[in-house]
Order: C-alpha cells, then sequence, then structure tokens
C-alpha cells in the first residue's frame, strides 16, 4: 500500500511537472510568434514609410513638371494673340521703322514659340507642322528686317504672303486655344507620369486644303525641326541596372534609388526617382550611352542656404560636371535670387566657346548642393566642329561696337534661332546698361546683342 501510494505521489507530481514543462513551452512559442509578429509589424511600417516617400517624390515631381508645362502653354498662348494682327500691321504700313519693329516683334515670338513648343510631344504630324510654321514664320520675319535695315522695301508678293501668314498664325492661335481646352476638364498637363494629348490640337494643319504660302526666303535649315538630330550621344544603349551604377556615380549620396519611367523622344531617357543628401530628386539619363540629361531637386526639401560668394558656386557647379563626365568646360554665366545660384557653362574648342552646347546648373547658396542640372543643349548639339578660322581680327571687329566695350572680345560660336551657327567675337559693354554684343568674325556685322536686366528674378540676359 505505502508502495502504492508512492507510485500515486510520484505520478501526480510528473503530471504536474509536465503541465509546467507544457506551459513554459507554450509561453516561449507565444513569446517567439508575438515576437516574429512585431518584426513583421516593423518592417511592414518601414517598407510603407519608405513607399509613401516614394509616392510624395513622384506627386511632387508630377506638380513641378505640370507648372512647368502650364508656363510653357501660357506663353504660347500669350504670343500667338497679337501674332497675326501684327503680321496684318505690316503688310499694311509704308512705314518702313514701324514695319522693322513689327518684324522684330514677330521675330521674336516665334523664337520663343520654338523654346516652349519644343517641350511638347513632336509625336504627331500636326505638331511637326506647327514646329516648322514658326521656325519659318521666324526666319521670313528676320530676313525682311534685314532687307529693310539696308534701305529695300517689302514688295508686293511680301505684302500678299505676310497677309496668309496672319491667317495661319489666327489658325495657330485657335489651335493652342483648343489644346487648352483639351487640359482644361483635368486641369492638369501631366497625368500618371505622362502628358495629356496636345499635338491633336493641331491636326488642322496636316490637311490637304490648307493654305500654306510660299515664302521668299526659305533658309537651308527650315525643316532641321522635322529631324531633329541628336548629336551629344554617343556608345550602346544601357539597361536600367547600369542606370542605377551611372546615378551612384553622378549623383553623391543616392540613396533610395528607385526607376521610375522610361521616355521617348529625340532624346530617349531612364528616369529615377531618390533621395541625395535627404532631398528628393529626379534624375534623367539619356538610353544612348548614359550621360546624364537632368537633376531636379523638390524644392520644399532644401533650405534657404547663407549668402555665398558666387565664384564658389561656379567652382562646385564646375566640380559638379567633372564628376558628371562634363570636361573642358567654362563658366560663361552666373546669378544669384533668392538664396540660389544659377550657372551656365559651355565647353572649348580651339579656344572658341561653343555656346549652343550650353549646361545649366542650379545650386543653394550657403550649401553649395547642387539642386538642378541640365545638359539638353549638349546632348542635341554637342560635337566636334570644323571651325573656319576667323577673317578679321579682335581689333578690327571692336571697330564695328558702337558703345565702348570693357573686355576684350572672345571668340564664341553662337546659335541662331537654332537653325545654324556663327563664329563670333564676343564684347561685354557698357552703356547705361550691360550688354554683350556679338560681331561676326567673317564679316565683321553685328550677329546679335543681349541686354543684362535685374530685377526680383535676378539678372538674367534677354
Amino acid at each position: 500500500m505505502k508502495k502504492q501510494n508512492d507510485d500515486k505521489v510520484q505520478s501526480a507530481d510528473c503530471q504536474k511537472k509536465t503541465k509546467k514543462r507544457t506551459k513554459v513551452v507554450r509561453g516561449v512559442a507565444l513569446g517567439v510568434v508575438m515576437s516574429v509578429f512585431a518584426s513583421a509589424i516593423v518592417g511592414l511600417s518601414v517598407a510603407l514609410y519608405y513607399a509613401q516617400r516614394s509616392v510624395n517624390m513622384h506627386e511632387t515631381y508630377q506638380r513641378q513638371m505640370d507648372a512647368v508645362y502650364k508656363r510653357a502653354y501660357y506663353d504660347l498662348l500669350d504670343g500667338a494673340s497679337d501674332l497675326g494682327v501684327n503680321l496684318r500691321k505690316i503688310s499694311v504700313s509704308n512705314s518702313a521703322s514701324l514695319q522693322q519693329s513689327l518684324l522684330y516683334d514677330v521675330w521674336n515670338t516665334a523664337m520663343l514659340a520654338e523654346d516652349n513648343l519644343a517641350m511638347f510631344s513632336a509625336d504627331d504630324e500636326g505638331m511637326l507642322k506647327v514646329q516648322k510654321f514658326v521656325n519659318q514664320l521666324g526666319d521670313f520675319a528676320h530676313t525682311l528686317a534685314l532687307r529693310l535695315a539696308k534701305g529695300e522695301k517689302l514688295n508686293a508678293d511680301d505684302r500678299i504672303a505676310l497677309q496668309k501668314l496672319g491667317k495661319i498664325a489666327d489658325e495657330y492661335s485657335r489651335a493652342l486655344e483648343r489644346a487648352g481646352q483639351n487640359i482644361g476638364n483635368a486641369n492638369a498637363m501631366v497625368e500618371e507620369g505622362a502628358m495629356q494629348d496636345f499635338a491633336g490640337a493641331f491636326s488642322r494643319f496636316c490637311e490637304p486644303s490648307f493654305d500654306y504660302p510660299e515664302m521668299i526666303y526659305d533658309g537651308p535649315f527650315s525643316s532641321a525641326l522635322e529631324h531633329r538630330e541628336v548629336k551629344g550621344l554617343a556608345g550602346e544603349n544601357i539597361d536600367i541596372q547600369k542606370g542605377v551604377e551611372l546615378v551612384k556615380k553622378y549623383v553623391k549620396g543616392a540613396q533610395d534609388i528607385a526607376f521610375a519611367s522610361e521616355t521617348h523622344g529625340d532624346i530617349c531617357t531612364l528616369d529615377y526617382t531618390l533621395f541625395a543628401n535627404g532631398i528628393s530628386t529626379y534624375v534623367q539619363l539619356a538610353k544612348k550611352g548614359g550621360m546624364l540629361v537632368s537633376l531636379n531637386c523638390d524644392a520644399q526639401d532644401v533650405g534657404a542656404g547663407g549668402i555665398e560668394a558666387s565664384v564658389t558656386c561656379q567652382q562646385k557647379a564646375l566640380e559638379f560636371c567633372k564628376n558628371a563626365g562634363f570636361d573642358n568646360l567654362q563658366v560663361v554665366w552666373s546669378s544669384s535670387s533668392g538664396g540660389e545660384c544659377f550657372v551656365n557653362l559651355a565647353p572649348m574648342q580651339d579656344g572658341v566657346v561653343l555656346y549652343p552646347d550650353l549646361i545649366k546648373v542650379k545650386l543653394v547658396e550657403g550649401e553649395g548642393k547642387v539642386i538642378g542640372f541640365d545638359a539638353t543643349h549638349y546632348a542635341y548639339n554637342h560635337t566636334k566642329r570644323e571651325i573656319e578660322p576667323a577673317s578679321i581680327s579682335e581689333s578690327v571687329a571692336r571697330e564695328n561696337l558702337s558703345v565702348q566695350p570693357i573686355s576684350d572680345g572672345k571668340l564664341a560660336l553662337i546659335p541662331l534661332r537654332e537653325t545654324r551657327e556663327v563664329l563670333t567675337y564676343e564684347f561685354e559693354c557698357q552703356s547705361d546698361g550691360t550688354y554683350y554684343v556679338y560681331i561676326d568674325a567673317h564679316t565683321g556685322e553685328e550677329s546679335n546683342i543681349l541686354y543684362v536686366v535685374s530685377d526680383e528674378l535676378g539678372e538674367r540676359t534677354v
């Protein structure tokens, strides 16, 4: 009996211990499950955080691009409103001075329209026709203005052509208004990273019955915009992973690099979002060769910074460009406004500044952070040129100035309406303001004059 009682006691003790061990095991298991669950929550929270940052950055970029496109559109609309009227005024005017003034207004409007139209997709025939129209209209107006400057007069054919061009300009203005209606309801020009339909509004220009006048002047580059050549890109196409590696190389401190999209056009690009030094950034690389084409930072993430000498910003801009693979550059312009510094750089060839290949950099003063970069002109135009030596000396070119130069003349290749390039001597001059006068290095004639404007936006040339 005693033995049975002892066995019962031992059995009861074993059951208690077993239950105790079971509770411990269950407790440990529950702890492990809760730990894993907590880790999953933390991991999900981190993933959601970075996903939200990516979404916010994408939305910010989309808003910025929408503002840029809208500004270009309204500039186009504003310029087109008086274009037809001015062309008609010229056709009936008998004053050479008034005709010349109006022709230069038309020329200037056409130049601005070319720049703004180039921002929009040119994938359909209507848009190409419109680009050709403003290109040839500007050439025609400029040629007539130069003829008037030499003492010649407008003939009957000129007046007829101007009247016909006035009617086309009216249609161009109406087409821009229709383009605005296409986007009016959505109140945005960029949706889901893509432009809304803009070019379709110009289908009228493709109709066989559309009366397009034969102009007296049809420049050798008048159709250049139909098949715009990209000269500055070289090498094989890169893939997305190679692009990530190049972004790390070009942008110091780049983190959280993510492929955003691929754009198609004259310059096909691979587009990436990232964070650089804590700033949300959008980068475009040329698919051919991987050149850095543009960089834009979220302005909301950028501090105001202090005030720093512009020469330091120039040095920072040069360093950034060199790191991105752009060598042999020279600073050709810089200005500051609102805590930001704007630096323009151009490559050199045989002592000649190549202005068609301009690169633009924007930095934060006091910090030297690069928050904007644009090498579009470089991508389109940069190539080894056959530059014919100047036919006149710098001293002879200086004699053709009507204002006092404050600098020696330097050789510069400049674009004329983006249709041809001219070798000039560039002189900085002072006369109730600062001017940059460009004298043709072969003919001695004035090719262009830029005036420095200072206002709340800083200094710029017009």
